[in-house]
């Protein structure tokens, strides 16, 4: 795509995917020598799964929103994403970087293997259904990374047809230099990818595959960002009708890892994996906690009720003994021996019940919308009562608050918050010693992620760079 990124795309492919495909050091490539059988072309596809880290885009849909307190210890050079909880990032920044680099690198794998798809031999007829379902799931997975993409960088966070997107980067050629489409063209390319994935796309007993439903999912997603509330309410209701709700009981085993109820699709992780979801809150080789949960996110539930909050936190009185935060962040915890050990749950059914809501809210909808919202709430709170909503804006504001309940850090927060035009408000009680500032506002270039330095220095078509920046 451009040079820096050509550098770490030949990287990734030579060694990250080594054991799954061995790609040849040029933008063509012979898909008679490199893909001699459907099952060799399965291997090459769970590459493009096993190198996504979708954690990237976790740390950012947390860390700058509300949903932390940075940790006591998280400082120099031992520390972690302290700037971008600061509010005080650069576009040189790692973690500016990170997500951007990951995701293309997923985008030239993927586009890499669509190029000579096509000609890999088949036998059984068997064998034709799963190479068009592999197809199918490489569109897929292209979409979605486009789409993480946009929800970090984009020109506007709010949906503006006319505003600057990101490149939609569907060839294999290193050298290209691609400027900034339209938000339109960017949606156009995307939902074209969505709707060819459709076609070919089966669904899959696998929650780890991007089967039917995690394609329903995404489309319900995109739908909401792009304010297609009739599609976001069609693609959330057959997610809704195919997958139900956890109960009380399956809930907090879903963070175990002991059970699948709800999920849509996730992505595996194991000790070998290059980042687990619970690395971006704590350092468990130093014992140093990046980041505690937000007093305000705690006091948002019903602490005796609510099964999310003993799901989601807990309380380790020994680090306090050590200076730290006693609270943590219970979600990723891993166990003994597997610290920060735990698979990143991409979709699940809450979150398609809160899209619903939300769209049938923003047309008008109110009796639809709050049924969708008291039958969550019925499902994490016991002893629920149902409340009445008469008033969209009001409902509207409960429905966030709910997001923020129901998905902390699971990357969605800071851009919810940004889609919607609204503040990041953080709690004075949730700011470190010494900061005073807890407000901010589309005014700030820090509401916005840059594009990263090293591609508007590697690019000279990357133009403009964000607001502020």
């Amino acid at each position: 795509m451009i040079k820096v990124l050509s550098v770490s795309v030949t990287v990734f492919v030579f060694t990250g995917c080594s054991k799954q495909l061995d790609i040849k050091p040029t933008d063509q490539i012979d898909g008679e020598t490199l893909f001699t059988s459907v099952k060799k072309l399965d291997q090459a596809v769970l590459g493009v799964y096993a190198n996504w880290n979708e954690e990237y885009i976790l740390q950012i849909g947390s860390v700058p929103a509300d949903e932390c307190r940075i940790g006591l210890k998280n400082t120099g050079v031992d520390g972690s994403a302290q700037n971008l909880f600061r509010w005080s990032f650069s576009a040189g920044d790692k973690e500016i970087l990170n997500p951007w680099s990951n995701a293309y690198q997923a985008i030239a794998y993927a586009n890499r293997i669509l190029q000579v798809i096509d000609n890999v031999p088949v036998g059984k007829t068997t064998e034709v259904t799963q190479k068009n379902v592999l197809k199918g799931e490489l569109l897929a997975l292209r979409a979605f990374q486009h789409f993480e993409l946009y929800r970090v960088y984009a020109y506007s966070p709010q949906y503006n047809p006319n505003a600057f997107a990101i490149p939609y980067v569907t060839g294999t050629s290193v050298n290209d230099k691609p400027s900034r489409p339209s938000t339109a063209d960017f949606f156009k390319a995307l939902q074209q990818d969505i709707a060819s994935a459709e076609l070919l796309i089966a669904e899959s007993k696998d929650n780890t595959r991007m089967g039917l439903n995690a394609l329903y999912a995404l489309e319900a997603r995109v739908a909401v960002y792009t304010k297609n509330w009739a599609l976001a309410i069609a693609n959330a209701s057959k997610v809704i009708a195919a997958i139900p709700l956890a109960n009380s009981n399956e809930f907090p085993l879903i963070w175990a890892d002991q059970s699948d109820a709800e999920v849509v699709f996730k992505l595996k992780r194991t000790n070998q994996s290059v980042i687990k979801p619970g690395d971006i809150w704590k350092n468990a080789s130093m014992g140093i906690v990046y980041f505690a949960p937000a007093k305000k996110l705690l006091q948002s539930y019903d602490t005796s009720n609510d099964v999310r909050f003993r799901s989601y936190f807990d309380i380790d009185t020994s680090l306090q003994t050590q200076g730290q935060l006693p609270d943590i962040i219970k979600k990723y915890k891993g166990t003994v021996g597997a610290q920060n050990l735990a698979d990143v749950k991409v979709f699940r059914t809450a979150e398609m019940y809160l899209i619903r809501a939300e769209a049938n809210a923003r047309l008008g909808n109110l009796k639809d919308a709050t049924d969708d919202l008291n039958n969550l709430r019925r499902k994490r709170i016991q002893g629920y009562a149902d409340e009445v909503f008469t008033d969209s804006d009001k409902l509207l504001t409960a429905l966030f608050t709910e997001r923020f309940k129901e998905l902390p850090y699971e990357g969605h927060r800071y851009y919810d918050l940004r889609r919607a035009g609204y503040n990041i408000v953080r709690s004075v009680n949730d700011l470190p010693t010494g900061v005073t500032d807890y407000i901010l506002t589309p005014g700030n270039n820090t509401y916005y992620i840059p594009i990263p330095q090293a591609e508007s220095l590697a690019n000279s078509n990357m133009k403009p760079n964000n607001p502020g920046w």
